[in-house]
């Protein structure tokens, strides 16, 4: 990601949000099969505002395209079709939406926002021209400059009422009086103050908007603040006395009136109608003009924005009134911040555990060194709250992936969303998407089934495909269910030998081993090569993906019924509770989530299988024994395990046991990566990282499902 000018820092962080809204509006409205009054209007205020912002950054092409959406939703707003295809307006909606967040995010890369919106705009007005054809209603009307129809007398007519609803009265199916644009002899002059909704933020980013839109109605027009980009006190004008601004137009006076008031964060609107430009308190003479428009030429067009000087404290909100209680934050210094907090962790230990201290009876030093072990943890519990984020964002985009395959493919399928109140970490949320995407397509591809299939097989032709999440102990389980045909065990272990990824005897593997082989590299069991599926590339990123979090993924399937995939992942990645054993002379750390219990082992409790590997009977299932100090060539340790610590550790849904010397105490741990010049033999001793002990010591941090693999392997 580039470093950028807080003016375009705002309007990548703000044109994504208002995108990721309409693609849920618009997906939302297609399920529905009509266009809510509702979501029209936000529909239309979102291309509304991305028209503007992106006309002040000079992105023509997302302007000019934001705006041919607009038409439509204008279209509907104002005149009530009948006859609404929402499934086309959809496509056209969300190929847009495509359009500008690729062009959102080369700019965020810092590279050229060089394409082209010309096809999707001339597509989009054909659309619209068709559209007010087939509902009776004058293609080329501009609706923005339309008046009612005059009487003889000058007085506008009414325009006639709408007919009474007959199915769904909430929605726009409701036929309208067809408009007609006012002849006028001259342009009427306006004066206008615009009151923008307080603690909105980048006033002057919402005074150019309007001075945007203004080109399109008016050929002369002015405004105080005058260089709003570039005066360092616009700002705090327009909060203390408004946006004022004085035009010409040959807009009657309540379509100019509407016009300013479908302005975004207007709070309060000052209107009236002038007899000439005379009664204008600012209308520059021609010669004054053209100065100011020489200095203006002289300038950049959209200059980097000056730096605020500090607001005044706020007023007291009026009684009745909310003062805003939400603000946004760079996740960079939420970053900077866990990190800092990370550090207090390992400086509050190295404090409280330092050697010096051994054996000294120090009442008050106890006493106040738990009092900063609570207002720590009370520290470290509410800076993680501030990443915490609800994964319901993440679960709506899959509706889009539904949608579009549902269309391709031919199938008929639902996406229904539970648990999406879950919140998670920050940055759980940005590595999970990926993951969920492929998991959704493989349900949807391979999963569910044709509609005549289902209907033969006695299912609903529609199928459904569930996402769901919710917190278990330190671990979000996220879980992805859908009812189609379900695996074919046979067929993948097929592939599996062909691939040769079989280790073992065929009839050893698990259901749950087999299907996990749809995870490893090239793996596919599709013959023929699709937009979806077919190059064995995808769902090993799910794996890889997952584990980088310090999580795992598990399959499950019935032929016939459907298949449920299990992801789990620690809800924070930071700072982690972990267990310290000692094993001779080398300490290790071990996450307190794996661990399920410790016991000394009885004599003979400990035996050898078949192949020679130590197994232990725990609660009437057989567990691999895993000794520390053998997988790590550690010399002193203790040999002898009716001596030792075995601690009973669960991941990927496989148990083993960890032999270690001595258990040391549980403490709270910063993970900390290991240098990159052994990052590749972590595979092959289970180490994910290591930590800081409280002695200034570092204890190498073992990885549960790391560990898993070398004795499942």
């Amino acid at each position: 990601m580039a470093e950028h000018e807080p003016m375009v820092e705002v309007f990548i962080y703000e044109t994504r949000q208002f995108l990721e809204q309409l693609e849920q509006l618009a997906l939302a409205s297609e399920s529905e099969g009509s266009f809510a009054p509702d979501d029209v209007n936000e529909i239309f205020r979102a291309m509304h505002t991305i028209k503007g912002s992106a006309a002040m950054m000079m992105l023509e092409e997302i302007s000019k395209l934001a705006h041919a959406v607009e038409d439509i939703f204008f279209y509907i707003r104002e005149l009530h079709p009948k006859i609404v295809d929402v499934s086309a307006i959809t496509d056209i909606v969300l190929t847009a939406v495509d359009f500008m967040n690729g062009e959102v995010d080369k700019l965020d890369a810092g590279e050229a926002t060089d394409g082209s919106s010309a096809d999707m705009r001339e597509r989009t007005h054909a659309f619209l021209r068709q559209f007010k054809i087939d509902n009776g209603d004058d293609p080329d009307v501009d609706l923005r400059k339309a008046k009612p129809q005059q009487t003889a007398a000058g007085a506008a007519t009414p325009a006639a009422p709408p007919e009474p609803p007959k199915e769904k009265p909430q929605q726009y199916f409701i036929p309208a009086a067809k408009l007609e644009p006012e002849q006028v002899g001259g342009l009427h002059v306006y004066a206008a103050t615009l009151h923008f909704e307080a603690d909105c933020g980048m006033e002057e980013v919402r005074a150019f908007g309007v001075l945007n839109r203004m080109k399109d109605i008016s050929p002369e027009f002015h405004s105080l603040p005058e260089k709003i980009l570039e005066d360092p006190q616009a700002v705090d004008t327009i909060k203390d006395v408004g946006f004022r601004i004085w035009f010409q137009t040959d807009m009657n006076a309540d379509a100019a009136r509407a016009f300013l008031e479908e302005t975004i964060f207007l709070d309060k609107l000052e209107f009236q109608e002038l007899a000439s430009t005379a009664e204008c308190e600012y209308w520059p003479a021609p010669q004054q003009q053209a100065v100011i428009e020489a200095s203006e030429a002289a300038t950049p067009v959209v200059p980097p924005p000056p730096e605020r000087k500090p607001r005044p404290a706020p007023k007291r909100a009026a009684s009745g009134e909310h003062e805003s209680q939400m603000i946004s934050v760079r996740v960079d210094k939420l970053d900077r911040l866990m990190d800092l907090v990370g550090e207090l962790v390992i400086a509050e230990s190295m404090v409280t555990q330092n050697p010096d201290l051994a054996g000294l009876e120090l009442a008050n030093f106890s006493k106040a060194a738990r009092q900063l072990h609570k207002l720590n943890e009370e520290l470290q519990d509410g800076v993680m709250s501030l990443r915490m984020v609800p994964i319901g964002g993440t679960f709506k985009k899959m509706n889009r992936i539904v949608r579009d395959m549902t269309k391709n493919l031919g199938k008929k399928a639902r996406l229904v969303l539970e648990g999406e109140e879950t919140e998670v970490d920050k940055n759980i949320t940005e590595h999970i998407g990926d993951p969920l995407m492929h998991i959704v397509r493989n349900s949807m591809d391979h999963g569910i089934e044709l509609p005549e299939e289902r209907k033969a097989a006695g299912k609903p032709e529609q199928g459904t495909i569930t996402l769901a999440a919710q917190n278990e102990g330190g671990e979000v389980v996220i879980t992805i269910r859908d009812d189609g045909g379900g695996m074919n065990r046979e067929k993948i272990m097929e592939k599996a030998r062909e691939k040769g990824l079989l280790t073992k005897p065929e009839d050893d593997y698990t259901d749950q081993e087999v299907f996990g082989f749809i995870f490893a590299p090239g793996f596919s069991t599709n013959d023929e090569v699709t937009e979806y599926s077919g190059r064995g590339v995808g769902m090993d990123v799910v794996v890889s993906n997952i584990r980088s979090l310090g999580g795992s993924v598990a399959v499950d399937s019935v032929e016939g019924q459907g298949t449920v995939t299990t992801i789990r992942i620690p809800l924070t990645l930071a700072i982690v509770d972990g267990m310290v054993l000692s094993v001779g002379g080398a300490r290790y750390t071990l996450p307190i989530r794996s661990i399920r219990r410790s016991f000394r082992p009885a004599e003979g409790q400990v035996f050898l299988d078949a192949e020679g590997h130590e197994m232990c009977m725990d609660a009437g299932r057989c567990c691999p024994v895993l000794r520390l100090a053998r997988l790590y060539g550690i010399e002193d340790a203790q040999d002898d395990l009716t001596q030792a610590i075995l601690l009973l550790v669960e991941a990927d849904g496989k148990p083993f046991l960890l032999a270690a010397d001595e258990l040391l105490g549980v403490q709270q741990i910063v993970v900390k990566p290991v240098p990159t010049y052994i990052r590749g033999m972590t595979e092959r001793t289970g180490i994910t990282g290591c930590t800081l002990l409280g002695d200034g010591g570092i204890s190498l941090i073992i990885d549960p499902e790391k560990t898993a693999r070398l004795i499942y392997a």
